[in-house]
Parts: C-alpha cells; sequence; structure tokens
C-alpha cells in the first residue's frame, strides 16, 4: 500500500502537463517554479517510499536515474543542445519512471522524442516551421511521459482500490 505514494508526483505532473505545454508553446521555456517543484515533490515521495516500502531499491533507482538525467542534461545544457526547463522536467519525469524501471525512463524519453520529431515534420511538411526553427520540447516529453507511464499508475491504482 505504501507504494501508492508514488501516484502523488504522477498526479502532480498531470496537473502541470497543461500550463507546462500552453507556456513552452507560447514562449518556449519551462517555468522554475513548476519544474522545480515537480523535482521536489518527485524526489520527496521517492524518498518516503524507500524509507517506508518494503522494495527500497525501486525508489533509489528512481532518484539515480532522475540524478543521471540532470548530469546529463546540464551538460548537454551547457553546449545548447536542450533547455534547462526541459533538464529539470526530464529528471522529475525519468525519476518517476525509473522508480517502475529503468528501462520506461528510456522507453518514456525516447517515445517524447518521437512524437516531437513528427510533429516536427508535419509541421515541415505544412510550411509551418523551417529546418532553422527552433520547438518547444516540453509537451512532447510529457506526452511520452503520460503515455508510457500511465499504464503502470491505471494498474496501481486498480490493484489498490480492488
Amino acid at each position: 500500500m505504501a507504494d501508492l505514494i508514488i501516484l502523488l508526483p504522477i498526479a502532480y505532473i498531470a496537473i502541470l502537463s497543461i500550463p507546462l505545454a500552453i507556456t513552452d508553446f507560447q514562449q518556449h521555456r519551462l517555468p522554475n517554479p513548476m519544474t522545480i517543484s515537480a523535482i521536489l515533490v518527485t524526489g520527496v515521495s521517492l524518498a518516503v517510499l524507500a524509507f517506508t516500502s518494503d522494495t527500497w531499491h525501486r525508489p533509489l533507482t528512481g532518484l539515480l536515474a532522475g540524478f543521471i538525467t540532470f548530469i546529463v542534461g546540464f551538460l548537454l545544457a551547457k553546449r545548447d543542445a536542450i533547455g534547462m526547463g526541459d533538464v529539470k522536467l526530464l529528471s522529475s519525469l525519468n525519476a518517476i519512471a525509473g522508480y517502475f524501471s529503468p528501462l520506461l525512463a528510456l522507453l518514456s524519453l525516447t517515445a517524447g522524442l518521437v512524437i516531437a520529431t513528427l510533429a516536427s515534420l508535419v509541421l515541415f511538411f505544412f510550411r509551418r516551421v523551417s529546418l532553422k526553427s527552433s520547438l518547444p520540447l516540453g509537451p512532447y516529453l510529457l506526452l511520452g511521459f503520460l503515455v508510457c507511464v500511465g499504464p503502470s499508475a491505471f494498474s496501481l491504482t486498480a490493484e489498490a482500490l480492488s
């Protein structure tokens, strides 16, 4: 039953996803109050799970996935390959996904990038963007996360309610 705590950061990300996506589409940025609060909610939830759950290795795996994501993302951001808002958002998303499975974190990231690529190809085909245009990445990362982690969250919820 302690595993239900992981639903808190998932719900928090789901609630933030609309304002984050709108802001990123309009301003090409992900605001610190939202991304940092997502990291805090995720980190505290995983820390509580590590101390209260029988499967302490799962929350620690999630925290490690988030930490590695932040370090790699920070190095990419220093080279202007990705924005720091995306790095902070991804750190939280991958920490949650990493709780379920480290491979789920990679799958979630891959799904988000594939969705972003397909969207940019459609926009390019209809001449809404050029090869030099920058596109917001946050909405696509959120969509990939929700598509990949959603089934695990629904399964956990259904198990708890039965």
